[in-house]
């Protein structure tokens, strides 16, 4: 996928510090990059080709991770 991770602390934007409160080390993850941050803000934006590039990564990671092979025609 080439991507280029980079850690950054984003309050408030996962329920991760739940499962951290049990002792279970967690990370959040998000594909908006290159997005300004203005979640709940009264204009509140994304752009579509990051969401939809979004949606290809949360597709692949979630194959790769659950083992899923791909569907027959696609490579």
């Amino acid at each position: 996928m080439n991507l280029t991770l980079e850690p950054e602390i984003f309050p408030a934007a996962t329920d991760s510090r739940y499962i951290r409160a049990v002792g279970i080390p967690a990370l959040g993850f998000s594909p908006m990059n290159r997005t300004p941050v203005l979640l709940h803000d009264h204009n509140e934006r994304l752009h579509e080709a990051v969401f939809l590039r979004g949606v290809d990564i949360y597709t692949r990671l979630v194959a790769a991770l659950a083992s899923v092979p791909a569907l027959p025609g696609e490579s």
